[in-house]
């Protein structure tokens, strides 16, 4: 390895609050495998692995573009065609304008829709333990019996009807986390098939994901697994301190089936090497013309970077840098790609603070750097 990764690397020990994972591989080999911390506190503690199943968040977008990509490769969705040609119960309060958003700007966060919707992630079913959670239902007006009535990712959709749109479509980025869910929507009323139980029984099992998953009971049940902290008290109805030398306190489990395609899919840091991987080989996952239209530029985030389809991208030493970060209270973790290099680095944590997008953009440095 590399003296100054290795260098880097040996850093790393300290940038874990409490728990996490580092993997890199360069064509498609591991040359860097390491746990670091606590996957538990407290009575069951256990180390944290690179085989240690946690929740990645928003890295779950990519499992959903990847599925629309898999119906634009068979003829079945067109990704410049109006969102409502496949879903004609989907507008917002602007029928005429929703009417425009096409699959490409749904995917890309350039739809106009705005980027704290919240429906999404006040459908968790333990919402009633974050206390922020309940201050965003009444700081938006959504109550008990509006979530109540959302059961699938069409209720999500239909939901949009009371939404204002933020911008005229195509003019601008925004991320919104939601729109994820009515991507699940597109893909299910096209497909025929439940977004869940595609990923979780075909999905998964051909990229040899074996140790991924969409289904929280088998993860909380699994004997090598997070649980996840956090430092903000006040977010927490119930404050648990499983570890008084740690000034940390356990989140609940994050669990919300509905909201699996925009942020509740849990995976390990070698399971999703091996996803990353499958990008890179061509012809082994998706067509290079797919796995190029999903990492072209559309939306721009800021001054670097840039989000195409399920993929935010940069350019670093003239390599296009793909990745995407996830984020929640009590996680943080990032996977990162460059094609051109063959090399992927995952980074995962069971802590919110945690800097995984750093850790990642430190690590493609300095192998970019050696590189050149």
């Amino acid at each position: 390895m590399d003296e100054k990764l290795e260098l880097y690397l040996n850093t790393c020990e300290n940038k874990f609050p409490v728990g996490g994972a580092i993997v890199i591989s360069i064509d498609h080999k591991m040359i860097y495998a390491k746990g670091f911390g606590k996957a538990r506190l407290g009575e069951d503690a256990i180390d944290f692995t690179p085989d240690t199943m946690t929740s990645i968040q928003s890295v779950s977008k990519s499992f959903a573009a990847a599925s629309i990509m898999k119906l634009v490769e068979d003829n079945l969705v067109a990704l410049d065609a109006p969102l409502v040609d496949y879903l004609p119960y989907f507008q917002t309060t602007e029928k005429t304008i929703s009417d425009q958003i096409t699959v490409k700007q749904l995917l890309s966060h350039t739809s106009g829709l705005p980027g704290d919707l919240v429906i999404g992630n006040l459908i968790t079913p333990n919402r009633h333990e974050f206390t922020a959670f309940n201050a965003l239902k009444s700081q938006f007006g959504i109550t008990d019996d509006d979530l109540k009535r959302i059961h699938t990712p069409e209720d999500v959709t239909k939901y949009l009807r009371n939404v204002k749109l933020e911008n005229e479509p195509g003019t601008s980025w925004r991320y919104c986390t939601d729109g994820y869910i009515i991507v699940a929507d597109l893909f299910e009323k096209v497909s025929g098939l439940r977004w869940n139980d595609y990923i979780e029984n075909d999905f998964l099992p051909k990229l040899n994901l074996h140790r991924t998953t969409l289904n929280a009971e088998k993860v909380m049940q699994d004997h090598n697994s997070a649980s996840f902290y956090t430092n903000e008290r006040d977010v927490l109805v119930n404050r648990i301190q499983p570890d008084a030398q740690l000034d940390v306190f356990r989140t609940p489990f994050p669990i919300n089936p509905i909201g699996a395609p925009m942020g509740f899919i849990y995976s390990t840091a070698k399971d999703l090497t091996t996803y990353l991987s499958a990008y890179m080989k061509e012809g082994t996952f998706l067509t290079r013309e797919s796995f190029e239209a999903m990492t072209e530029p559309i939306g721009k985030i800021d001054d670097e970077g840039s989000y195409g389809l399920g993929w935010a991208t940069w350019i670093n030493n003239g390599h296009q840098v793909v990745e995407h970060g996830g984020g929640f209270i009590g996680i943080s973790c990032n996977i990162s790609m460059v094609p051109t290099r063959g090399i992927s680095i995952v980074v995962l944590s069971n802590h919110d603070k945690t800097p995984a997008y750093q850790i990642c953009k430190d690590i493609v440095d300095i192998l970019l750097a050696d590189a050149s």
